[in-house]
């Protein structure tokens, strides 16, 4: 997930009663180095910073916020998923990997900086994804993303691996110039399955008919994972949900501190008889498709 960027635009809510949890002690404040930043074409950039603390504790779903060093503008720090993590070698630490697409003032000076200039980066912050302990024989975990939605997924297919489970990447994007990164997940061994809204690569229409398809055509379907659009989403836990399949979403939205206290992130989400906001940034990103109340 590359969350909004807020120099496009920002709309806060302020619901008054939610309690600001305190300070995790797992998360980290500190100067890091720029790596690498790599052009993936598109206006996407893989942003690799050396920060062993934070490659030591990310978890799938994790995310970060990343300041300019030294520098106030844009005031506002940027979300970013943790796409994934680097064992410390060769000469480096342990290092993060955040792949992100150009939107507007943030993250096109996040696509010019250069090995050796410094960032800001707190986290890891939020809620990551529940991942299974062990699969059951041949089923099927499902990753759904929708256009840079698939930058949360490099870190969970490992422990989707571990976890016993067979994986399938179902890709959706307006153009095939956004089905960034797949190479990876051929590296992994993960089948790639694509949908553009232009029908220039893969299926025409969204990938939200791959997922039922996929459910109809595979009797043993585990969890299902899914990042992108809100609208995406709302469609995959519609599909999901009729099927009775566990599901996760990982819900994108503007943020100001990622850590709860300015309440600019909520979402409404079910409780016993009643409904309640929750921040997106602590009690999520992730949340089970059965809780969130599509406004």
């Amino acid at each position: 997930m590359s969350f909004p960027d807020p120099s496009v635009t920002m709309r806060p809510r302020h619901p008054a009663a939610i309690m600001i949890p305190s300070f995790r002690s797992s998360v980290h404040d500190h100067t890091t180095r720029v790596s690498e930043n790599r052009d993936l074409g598109g206006s996407h950039f893989l942003l690799t910073l050396e920060a062993e603390p934070i490659a030591v504790s990310a978890r799938p779903g994790h995310f970060v916020m990343l300041r300019f060093d030294g520098c106030l503008d844009p005031l506002l720090p940027r979300p970013m998923s943790v796409c994934n993590v680097l064992p410390p070698g060769g000469g480096h630490p342990g290092r993060i990997q955040i792949l992100h697409k150009v939107v507007g003032k943030g993250t096109a000076r996040l696509s010019t900086l250069k090995p050796g200039e410094r960032l800001q980066v707190l986290g890891p912050l939020g809620r990551p994804f529940e991942t299974p302990a062990s699969g059951e024989g041949g089923s099927l975990a499902v990753m759904v993303a929708g256009g840079i939605g698939v930058a949360i997924f490099p870190l969970l297919v490992p422990q989707l691996k571990r976890a016993g489970y067979e994986s399938v990447l179902l890709f959706g994007a307006r153009s095939s110039r956004d089905l960034v990164h797949r190479d990876w997940f051929a590296r992994q061994g993960v089948p790639v399955r694509t949908a553009t809204e232009d029908g220039s690569e893969g299926r025409r229409g969204l990938v939200t008919e791959l997922l039922g398809e996929t459910l109809a055509s595979r009797t043993s379907v585990g969890p299902i994972y899914a990042c992108g659009p809100r609208a995406m989403l709302q469609a995959v836990s519609g599909v999901a949900n009729a099927a009775g399949k566990p599901t996760w979403l990982s819900l994108e939205s503007y943020m100001g501190c990622g850590i709860g206290a300015c309440l600019g992130c909520v979402t409404r989400v079910r409780r016993e008889r009643t409904w309640a906001y929750q921040r997106i940034c602590v009690e999520g990103p992730t949340f089970s498709s059965t809780e969130v109340l599509w406004e």
